[in-house]
């Protein structure tokens, strides 16, 4: 069951890349969702890269690299939250008129990944754990993002427009998954396969599960786009 979740998770997630080369084949001036589609294209790189860590767990064949580098993806998966937090904020801040606004998140953004960048320098955490830091600070990055997103919907008459925007079924899905996830990478560290392989398997259905309905949502979200958005002022 798991490795049906996890085969099917990255299928959907390589099939979002190409949902979204579909809605940009009809709205080519979308930067904001362009930038979008390369990001799904670099994070398909990364996790196809992050699946070595399971492959060797359910390979019984694969076993005598348990004692490696590559039974551990920790050394993948926290630089690349900090780009993920980093370019999810940018990508929701690049739809806000208010300047003000604006250069908060991207002083906070500038903030965020020196300071993140540092601490897994110099903590000794990189090839352990998740950094509390870089996930706690950039979910409430993240949040604030979506939070001034939805506050200048909100003042404009393009809220009645909203279901036909990629950029809300974003915001809404990837902050889900991000709350779901938080506790899972939280709790992660105390746990192995020898101490306790029932919340490793926990962890992994849910993680799993959660990465399906979240890229599921991307592909929804360009194919209904591409078909349904008729206001081209739609700030994206």
């Amino acid at each position: 069951m798991q490795i049906f979740l996890l085969y099917l998770a990255n299928l959907l997630e390589g099939f979002s890349f190409v949902a979204g080369i579909y809605y940009l084949r009809k709205y080519p001036n979308d930067l904001s969702n362009k930038l979008f589609t390369s990001f799904l294209l670099f994070t398909y790189a990364v996790e196809i890269i992050g699946l070595i860590p399971a492959l060797i767990y359910h390979h019984q064949s694969l076993h005598h690299l348990k004692e490696t580098m590559w039974y551990s993806n920790f050394w993948l998966f926290n630089p690349y939250l900090i780009v993920s937090f980093a370019f999810y904020c940018y990508y929701f801040s690049r739809s806000l008129k208010s300047i003000i606004l604006k250069r908060i998140i991207n002083y906070s953004l500038i903030f965020y990944v020196i300071s993140s960048a540092l601490i897994l320098i110099f903590s000794g955490i990189l090839f352990d754990s998740y950094s509390y830091y870089t996930l706690f600070l950039g979910l409430f990055l993240l949040f604030l993002s979506i939070s001034f997103y939805y506050y200048e919907l909100l003042q404009d008459d393009k809220i009645l427009d909203i279901k036909k925007s990629v950029k809300f079924y974003v915001s809404i899905s990837f902050l889900l998954f991000n709350l779901i996830s938080l506790p899972l990478w939280i709790y992660f560290k105390y746990f192995s396969n020898t101490i306790s392989p029932e919340f490793v398997k926990l962890y992994q259905t849910i993680f799993y599960i959660s990465n399906v309905l979240l890229y599921g949502t991307y592909i929804f979200a360009f194919v209904y786009c591409a078909k349904e958005k008729s206001n081209p002022n739609l700030r994206e």
